[in-house]
């Protein structure tokens, strides 16, 4: 009898864990029918169930159920979550490469692609409010993910909604991922929209030294340092720096950057002067240099064009003059930056200006016509990528 009693119990959980094996796949067969709520019962019957909540397929069956009823009824933040849970599930039980590990991913990138496709289409449209929605959407099917964090921080701050904006891009360092722009948002967001100097500063910090190559930053610095009534801190930082390395001419160009914010010309001409000295080809103490002086002759001319007549008689044409000397002075350094950059447009624009000042005509209208090519073409390309 006692033999009978263990056979009989052993058709009875076997018959149970058939029974629930059975209603993953009756669960499976209403959904081919079209039947989702019996298969929404059938399958999370089959989830609690002990023979079969360790099963893959239970839970890549209940991740494609939700995920049917979601594309029957419409968004809820419920269907996504519990179809995002159920494929997660699978990937907790199984090795990449499994069977049911593939068919899950597939459906996880078709869930998540649907609502980044939705975001950008309604950011195409400039309906950067649905684009948030639609992202947030795609970042409960995959949390970690940077495409639609960066693209919901984009859109935020086109909403001029800096502290969602700033949300996004924090989330963005602390899944390691780093970019000179998200860097550069935030350290805007920080100084002019919260006006926190202090987490500006901090932030320029930390993006000199992910992206020690990028002069940007430094300026920021500097720049944040003078504003924030540390002049004395960003001039012996350089000069620190400079002491160190000679030569470096990235730091006599922060330099003259520093004295330029501070309005002396003078102390910044020598620092330019002294980078190219170093490194003829930098385009950037070539180009400020020669603003130096461009600048000098800018307000010469200004001042003489806003002379009466009488004044301009007398001493005009030795103001003008004196302008055209400096720009003689600018030329040369306006033309190297040109040779070290020659579709840098700002470059070809302001030479265009220098030669027509200094009367030469023809160089001028080179420019003029470097200038209208580099235009069109920046135009057909965005065309194109459109």
């Amino acid at each position: 009898m006692k033999k009978l009693a263990l056979f009989f119990a052993f058709v009875l959980v076997a018959g149970l864990s058939f029974a629930q094996n059975s209603n993953v796949r009756k669960a499976d067969r209403a959904l081919e029918n079209g039947d989702l709520q019996e298969a929404k019962d059938l399958i999370n019957e089959a989830a609690e169930h002990e023979k079969t909540i360790n099963d893959p397929k239970t839970w890549y069956t209940r991740g494609t159920i939700y995920q049917a009823i979601l594309n029957d009824e419409g968004y809820s933040e419920e269907l996504v979550k519990e179809a995002a849970k159920s494929y997660d599930k699978v990937f907790s039980m199984v090795e990449e490469g499994d069977k049911y590990f593939t068919l899950s991913d597939l459906k996880v990138q078709e869930l998540w692609g649907g609502f980044v496709n939705e975001g950008s289409e309604a950011y195409s449209a400039q309906k950067y409010e649905d684009a948030v929605k639609a992202f947030d959407k795609a970042l409960l099917v995959i949390p970690d993910d940077t495409t639609a964090t960066l693209y919901a921080g984009v859109a935020s701050q086109q909403l001029q909604n800096n502290q969602d904006a700033l949300k996004y891009y924090y989330r963005l360092l602390d899944l390691d991922y780093h970019s000179e722009d998200i860097y550069g948002s935030i350290i805007s967001i920080e100084r002019y929209g919260n006006e926190d100097m202090e987490k500006a500063l901090e932030m320029t910090r930390i993006a000199k030294e992910k992206f020690p190559e990028n002069d940007t930053f430094e300026k920021q610095e500097i720049n944040l340092l003078i504003n924030s009534g540390q002049v004395d801190v960003a001039k012996d930082r350089i000069n620190d720096a400079i002491e160190k390395d000679p030569n470096n001419a990235n730091l006599y160009f922060n330099l003259g950057y520093l004295y330029e914010q501070l309005e002396q010309p003078d102390k910044a001409e020598e620092a330019y002067l002294k980078a190219i000295e170093i490194d003829p080809d930098y385009l950037d103490a070539n180009f400020n240099y020669a603003v130096y002086y461009y600048n000098k002759a800018a307000d010469l001319l200004a001042k003489a064009r806003d002379m009466d007549l009488q004044t301009y008689r007398k001493k005009g044409k030795a103001l003008e003059k004196e302008a055209v000397g400096y720009l003689e002075k600018s030329k040369p350094y306006f033309e190297k930056a040109l040779e070290i950059a020659p579709e840098e447009l700002a470059v070809i624009e302001t030479l265009q200006t220098v030669y027509a000042q200094l009367g030469e005509n023809e160089k001028s209208e080179e420019m003029r016509k470097k200038a209208e090519k580099l235009g069109a073409d920046g135009k057909a390309k965005m065309t194109d990528k459109k």
